[in-house]
């Protein structure tokens, strides 16, 4: 069963406040080269991350929580990432963005199932 689309926006970047620095290269290649994207180093866990044109953020029912919101985005050679935003957890504080890649581009066994976070 197919989750209802809420929304779909054109996209143009989204800035990763959790990647593990360990994780750059791979983040960036994957990106780079497989996706049509670019990656930037803003400091030490924060990467900007520009789209090509054509690029589209999804919202789909029941995919977010009160911890997280979740949306898809999708780039124009089919490639689909998870983007999670969490809220900050006191008063005051920022929120966090993760971009999710394929489990593939982290993993040894390159079975390419699943999506990995490369937070922490």
């Amino acid at each position: 069963m197919n989750a209802e689309l809420i929304s779909s926006t054109p996209i143009e970047e989204v800035r990763d406040d959790m990647l593990n620095p360990a994780y750059f290269t791979a983040f960036q290649r994957y990106l780079e080269k497989e996706c049509g994207c670019t990656c930037t180093a803003v400091d030490d866990k924060r990467v900007a991350v520009h789209f090509p044109e054509g690029t589209i953020e999804e919202e789909y029912a029941g995919k977010s929580t009160t911890w997280k919101r979740e949306t898809t985005i999708r780039l124009p050679n089919r490639v689909k990432l998870i983007k999670r935003v969490y809220p900050p957890m006191m008063e005051g504080g920022k929120e966090l963005i993760a971009l999710l890649l394929p489990e593939h581009v982290f993993s040894t066994n390159k079975n390419g199932r699943g999506f990995n976070s490369v937070a922490l």
